[in-house]
C-alpha cells in the first residue's frame, strides 16, 4: 500500500518497501548459508535496512532527481565469534544484493488491448 500523500492507506509495506524486505531476507540467508558452509557459527542475526527516496523523481516532478532509492544502508547485528569483516564478505553472496547494487539490464513490453 501507498501512503495517503500516494492516495494511499498507509495499511502495508510499499513496492520499494518489498525491494528492502527482499534484500534483507536474501542477505540474511546468503550470510547464514554461507557461515554454515564455512563452520562459523551464528547465534542471531537481526538486520534494519533503510533507504533515501525523492518522491520528485516518482512523481515525474524532476529529471534530476533518481526515481528509486539513491541509497540504501543496510545493518546487520550478528552475535557470532566470528569477525566482522568475514561475515560481511559473506553478505555479497547475496544475488539480491547483487541485483541492487550493480546495473541490471530490464525491458518493458507492454501489449495494450483497446477496449470497446
Amino acid at each position: 500500500d501507498e501512503p495517503p500523500v500516494l492516495l494511499g492507506q498507509d495499511k502495508g509495506a510499499n513496492p520499494v518497501e518489498f525491494v528492502l524486505h527482499a534484500l534483507a531476507a536474501c542477505v540474511t540467508t546468503s550470510l547464514v548459508y554461507h557461515a554454515a558452509a564455512r563452520g562459523i557459527r551464528l547465534e542471531s542475526v537481526e538486520s534494519q535496512l533503510e533507504g533515501d527516496l525523492d518522491l520528485q523523481g516518482f512523481l515525474g516532478l524532476s529529471d534530476q532527481v533518481r526515481r528509486g532509492y539513491k541509497e540504501i544502508r543496510v545493518k546487520f547485528t550478528v552475535k557470532s565469534d566470528a569477525a566482522p569483516e568475514q561475515l560481511e564478505e559473506l553478505t555479497k553472496f547475496s544475488p539480491v544484493y547483487d541485483i541492487v547494487s550493480n546495473p541490471v539490464p530490464v525491458s518493458i513490453s507492454i501489449v495494450n488491448q483497446p477496449t470497446v
